[in-house]
């Protein structure tokens, strides 16, 4: 992986010369670096200019970069990232928690993400995804397998939005997503359970009986409308 990293960054120098300020690694990839998933590998780019010949330049990079099952990164130029730190708190909140400044620049070091707004935005995000995750589960309402897939995909991005919940309770959350669970649980007084035994079953894998699934999707569907009126109550 590191062999990996130093390539990307060779690239990505030698692509964009001296518009190149940044390359950051973030996530859990960084959080809780002993076996991580190519999908934790999380990069965030920053240049000093983006017009389309710049992106036409970094295609060929992120087409090599994704090849290897690791998500698409996040492409700002500085103006750009400065102009948007009250605009997306809950993401550099999240990228300031673990990250690795491969290259260039430490552009997160001076970062002060405000809470204004932080309650409304996570509320909005997770009935966003709820209401996304819905309506994938009605084409594979027949598929068990699909439906697992489904909720184990799912369940990060959850996860991601309980810790700011925690900040807005007054707490520093933890960098464990299964830590992260448990004291948002025990913070709204709700048992997330179900949360939990997808986010085992999604690092450790696990065989279901149809019906279980069902139930397993029943109970997680339910945990997360109950998270989602305890931050409505905040």
């Amino acid at each position: 992986m590191e062999d990996r990293l130093n390539e990307l960054v060779r690239m990505l120098r030698s692509a964009h010369g001296e518009s190149f300020i940044s390359a950051i690694l973030y996530g859990s990839a960084v959080a809780a670096p002993g076996n991580p998933r190519a999908s934790d590998f999380h990069l965030l780019i920053v240049l000093s200019q983006l017009g389309l010949p710049d992106l036409r330049t970094s295609r060929p990079i992120m087409k090599w970069w994704e090849s290897f099952g690791h998500p698409r990164a996040v492409y700002f130029t500085r103006a750009e990232f400065l102009a948007s730190i009250d605009v997306f708190p809950i993401e550099f909140r999240h990228m300031k928690r673990a990250y690795r400044v491969l290259s260039g620049e430490d552009i997160l070091a001076a970062v002060d993400v405000s809470t204004s707004h932080l309650r409304l935005l996570v509320e909005y995000e997770l009935r966003g995804k709820l209401l996304r995750l819905r309506s994938m589960c009605l084409p594979a309402g027949d598929d068990p397998a699909r439906l697992m897939d489904l909720m184990t995909e799912s369940v990060v991005s959850f996860v991601q939005y309980l810790r700011p919940v925690l900040e807005l309770l007054g707490e520093e959350p933890p960098l464990s997503r299964l830590a992260a669970v448990r004291r948002t649980g025990e913070r709204l007084n709700l048992d997330l359970a179900p949360v939990e035994r997808l986010l085992r079953m999604r690092e450790r894998g696990g065989d279901l009986m149809s019906v279980e699934i069902e139930d397993l999707l029943e109970s997680y569907l339910d945990c997360i409308g109950r998270i989602i009126d305890a931050v409505d109550a905040i």
